[in-house]
């Protein structure tokens, strides 16, 4: 085990279905044990080089919290006894961090910000304690704690860290599933007046440096324009919005006379587009990536002559007319599809006595895995298989580039949406059904 640990985790998450998505992990005994291992032996190493050997995966998608509790709960107690023995081991600290921040999304409490202290100074280089701290800063909008954790996050990285100084920002201010509020949501609820003001000001200026650095190498990543651009209109500076978002659509129409089917650069358009105010222009590129949108507000074109569901009985959208139905394009491989299964159930449940049913139509080319998927999840409603995939004749007559796509239809058989998904789909289907 010892000469293969370096291995364990990467192979667990390869071992897992969506590395992970879900919420918690069903561990068998024997991964179980060789996975507490492989977290013991980090905690022993302590810090090396001002990091600890950790995986970053273990703060940027909070896996702590998807450790069975009996596992998560002897890791929390083995760092303890170490931390307790050794107070200068930041690895132990670090992950009693993590674990005392609680359960995601629930804000941490006072001793979170104590291990916090410690850990920032016993690990002068490592800026994943620092964005962590501002990830949970962020779940309550501290202005001063959240600022604390910005700055040290800029006072501990090195100059060889440059990419993952920015991958981190470009968590802050980008991924609302971790962060709750971004930098910018703060900033704009600062007075001037604020003493916190000026600070945020200045990080704000950094983030700038780092964005425009990240620009010169990758000046089609649109997440990154977008980013940047949101900085720049943040701090009042609208001549710099301007010039950002046009020279990127001078990148994006040259990428795009290169391969008119290029998705960033459509997406890019799309938004800068929209950013302007043209709205029409905007529409088209969204249309052009995603063919499916196109579809919104017309009549859904029924399925083709002779389609059949897994049990081999005929099946139409002609025959769900008068009915508000969720035409869902999925898959079994494919995580958010498989993340929005309970919120379809819930629904389907709740108004399929009000005149609400769903279809499922599956990319997936194995019918078993399918049949079998459908069966451990208690998937009620009529699904049709294409086992042709993107490619398939579905994909091409709905214009399905992406999974999940789904198309919720209303009585008259137009498209409602094709976002519905989520909470979205709940107050949808409730307006769509009167």
């Amino acid at each position: 085990m010892r000469e293969h640990t370096v291995d364990v985790w990467e192979a667990f998450l390869d071992s897992m279905e969506n590395r992970g998505v879900s919420h918690s992990w069903d561990v068998d005994p024997e991964t179980q044990r060789d996975l507490i291992e492989y977290f013991k032996m980090k905690i022993d190493a302590g810090v090396v080089d001002g990091r600890t050997a950790f995986p970053t995966d273990l703060i940027w998608n909070e896996y702590v919290w998807r450790f069975p509790d009996e596992m998560r709960e002897e890791l929390t107690a083995y760092a303890r006894q170490v931390f307790e023995t050794d107070a200068y081991n930041g690895a132990a600290v670090k992950f009693l961090a993590i674990v005392t921040a609680g359960v995601p999304y629930d804000f941490p409490p006072d001793e979170f910000w104590v291990l916090y202290e410690k850990a920032v100074e016993l690990l002068p280089h490592d800026v994943d304690i620092c964005y962590y701290a501002f990830e949970n800063a962020s779940l309550d909008i501290l202005f001063e704690e959240g600022i604390v954790a910005l700055e040290r996050m800029f006072d501990r990285y090195r100059v060889g860290e440059k990419p993952t100084l920015y991958q981190w920002l470009y968590r802050c201010c980008y991924d609302y599933l971790h962060v709750m509020s971004r930098p910018t949501d703060i900033y704009e609820q600062l007075d001037r007046d604020d003493p916190l003001f000026d600070r945020w000001t200045a990080a704000f200026r950094k983030m700038q440096e780092v964005f425009e650095r990240q620009l010169e190498h990758t000046p089609d990543h649109w997440h990154t324009v977008r980013m940047l651009g949101e900085i720049l209109e943040a701090v009042g500076d609208t001549d710099g919005v301007e010039r950002v978002y046009r020279e990127a659509q001078i990148v994006f129409e040259s990428k795009l006379a290169q391969d008119e089917n290029d998705s960033e650069a459509l997406y890019g358009l799309a938004n800068i587009h929209e950013k302007f105010g043209n709205a029409v222009l905007a529409r088209e590129y969204r249309v052009r990536k995603n063919p499916s949108l196109g579809f919104e507000g017309v009549e859904l074109p029924d399925f083709p002559s002779g389609t059949v569901d897994l049990d081999g009985e005929s099946i139409s959208l002609s025959d769900y007319r008068g009915k508000v139905v969720l035409v869902d394009f999925w898959g079994v491989s494919c995580g958010p599809c498989v993340g929005e299964i309970p919120h379809i159930q819930s629904v389907y449940e709740k108004y399929k006595a009000q005149g609400f049913d769903v279809i499922g139509v599956s990319l997936d080319v194995d019918v078993d895995v399918l049949r079998e998927f459908s069966a451990k999840k208690g998937i009620s409603w009529r699904q049709v298989q294409d086992d042709g995939g993107f490619g398939g004749g579905f994909a091409k007559r709905y214009g399905i580039r992406s999974l999940p796509t789904p198309f919720l239809v209303g009585r008259d058989g137009r498209v409602i949406s094709t976002k519905a998904r989520g909470r979205v789909l709940d107050t949808l289907v409730l307006e769509a059904i009167g």
